[in-house]
């Protein structure tokens, strides 16, 4: 039984801390001989052991002159193939600096087994060379768990290896990523494919990230997974289908670009700095165009918070479409409607890759998550009720949370919900959306300012914090001044602008015919808008009260469609 062999484990380990007069290798040894005991009896060892204090102390002895001979015999200290790490990092990962090229893929293959426990602190460890202490902080445990989580994955990993020689294992396996699918372009209403991008599908996204810089074949990203290929395939497939693979022969490749975490903060970093060093002048013109919004009649009709959202959405809406609007002068835009596929999306497809632990930082100075800003999203209805329809253009940045907030209302629900409250409607809402009512969806609404409440107990308790637009209005705003506005902005400061467009991402060289050029420069000004908002804010050029108190301002505006088109 292993429970007698353990009751020695407290003679072993004195034996062992006098012979190696090092408690942390004391305690290696004893787990060795241990180790070896088990192992023979697991093996049928027949003869009968007469005293076990003995035969334990003659493995152990054993044990440590195996130590001594390697210790000084080689310029490498190992057991077998898995070196003897030490527990505090040096200038270079350990794994690097120890394991011979011939045998790191072993090494992996076998951290790719290990469960989730042993094998991140293995990988910080012993292959990005993090210390203690700092993997206990990020990891929220203590430095003992560390330094336990790590002997058990060494004892493990050298268990394994003397038995078997593995396959190749790539990063993926053991460091599964994160990969983020847009498109540009369009998608139909009942499109599966960006399901893709869901936390149930990491092997889809691993699997489009280890064929991105080269095509593979399905037994190169079998083994490089560590997973079947009868598992592997039939996602491979899905993937074809959704046009996010292609084949080349008998080797699978990723046919869209995919950008790192690194490309980003290196282009972030440039958009900042433009936005910051002409932050001023700027704000004088965008102001002069703001102000034409505030003289209209609709503008004065708003309460303060719709009005404060109206010109949120307003100043990004006019930067960013000035930037899209310098940007296409110089590159020329692809035909992203003439780009149809079988999975019913339109246009191209592009990626943001990240590791699993990436966490955002809001800190403006060291980070840019403050700064991120996805496209315009509009949606619509098609008619509604005696109008052409109600449609909504929103930005999603971290100043007002809206599209990502609607939650657990589709958008279409949250649009039509918020036309009942805007018309008076309330009657309607537990027919379009019941969920609207749970108290924690109310208060999510109600923190990121989509909704308010009214302070007064003859009206409805929620009031709607978004601007909503007659049709008139709305053309006016977006046609006489957004328009003019967009185009003034672009031409004032058009060489600013331009010098937004530098370093582009070149994709892998068997995709650079089918990335159009567009695509390349993606991240060119995508930090720039945002920051240029903040900038405005902080320095009191943007005129916007809720904005400069870094209050959340929704960036959306609600429009309604012509009357007279009836369901």
């Amino acid at each position: 039984m292993k429970e007698d062999l353990f009751d020695y484990a407290q003679y072993l380990l004195k034996l062992a801390v006098k012979k190696t007069d090092n408690f942390e290798q004391a305690e290696d040894l004893v787990s060795e001989t241990l180790l070896s005991a088990i192992v023979a009896r697991q093996g049928g060892q027949s003869k009968k052991i007469e005293n076990l204090q003995a035969y334990l102390t003659g493995i152990l002895n054993h044990k440590f002159n195996d130590f001594l001979r390697s210790k000084y015999s080689k310029p490498v200290i190992s057991y077998g193939v898995i070196p003897r790490f030490d527990f505090e990092s040096s200038e270079e990962p350990a794994l690097d600096k120890l394991i011979k090229n011939e045998e790191r893929e072993k090494v992996r293959s076998f951290i790719a087994q290990l469960s989730k426990n042993y094998r991140e602190v293995l990988v910080r460890h012993f292959i990005h060379g993090q210390n203690l202490q700092s993997i206990a902080v990020e990891l929220d445990i203590n430095t003992n768990t560390v330094k336990s989580r790590l002997n058990t994955a060494r004892m493990n990993l050298k268990s394994q290896m003397e038995k078997k020689e593995m396959e190749k294992f790539e990063k993926q396996s053991y460091e599964p990523e994160q990969l983020d699918i847009w498109m540009y372009g369009e998608m139909e209403n009942d499109c599966k494919a960006f399901h893709v991008n869901d936390w149930t599908c990491r092997i889809h996204q691993n699997i489009l990230i280890m064929a991105y810089k080269n095509p593979l074949t399905i037994t190169e990203l079998s083994q490089g997974l560590g997973i079947s290929a009868a598992y592997i395939e039939p996602i491979v497939e899905e993937l074809i289908s959704y046009d996010f693979m292609a084949r080349k022969g008998d080797k699978v490749y990723t046919s869209f670009i995919i950008f790192t975490q690194e490309e980003k903060d290196k282009a972030y970093d440039h958009d900042k700095a433009v936005a910051e060093k002409h932050a001023q002048k700027m704000w004088g013109l965008l102001e002069t165009w703001l102000e034409k919004i505030r003289q209209l009649d609709c503008y004065k009709k708003l309460n303060e918070r719709q009005q404060a959202s109206l010109l949120q959405f307003a100043a990004i809406f006019i930067i960013h479409e000035a930037v899209r609007e310098v940007k296409a002068q110089k590159i020329s835009k692809p035909d992203v409607m003439s780009i149809k596929h079988q999975a019913k999306w339109q246009g191209y497809a592009y990626g943001f890759q990240t590791s699993l632990d990436y966490k955002d930082n809001w800190d403006y100075v060291t980070g840019h998550s403050l700064c991120k800003l996805n496209g315009c999203h509009v949606v619509a209805t098609g008619p509604y009720k005696n109008h052409e329809d109600l449609c909504f253009y929103a930005y999603d940045v971290a100043a007002g949370f809206t599209f990502s907030k609607f939650w657990p209302l589709d958008h279409l629900q949250f649009l039509k919900v918020c036309y009942a409250l805007y018309a008076g409607e309330e009657s309607d809402i537990p027919l379009i959306a019941p969920k609207f009512f749970d108290k924690d969806v109310i208060e999510r609404y109600e923190e990121c300012n989509l909704l308010g409440k009214s302070g007064d107990a003859t009206k409805p308790a929620e009031v709607l914090n978004l601007p909503v637009l007659e049709n008139d209005d709305a053309e006016y705003i977006f046609y006489n001044i957004f328009h003019f506005a967009i185009l003034d902005f672009a031409k004032s400061f058009h060489t600013e602008l331009e010098s937004l467009l530098v370093n582009p991402v070149e994709p892998p060289k068997h995709l650079r015919d089918k990335v159009p050029e567009e695509l390349k420069y993606q991240l060119c000004g995508d930090a720039f808008v945002m920051s240029l908002v903040y900038q405005g804010a902080w320095n009191g050029w943007y005129k916007n009260e809720y904005a400069r108190k870094n209050e959340k301002v929704p960036a959306m505006v609600i429009c309604i469609g012509k009357e007279g088109s009836k369901l």
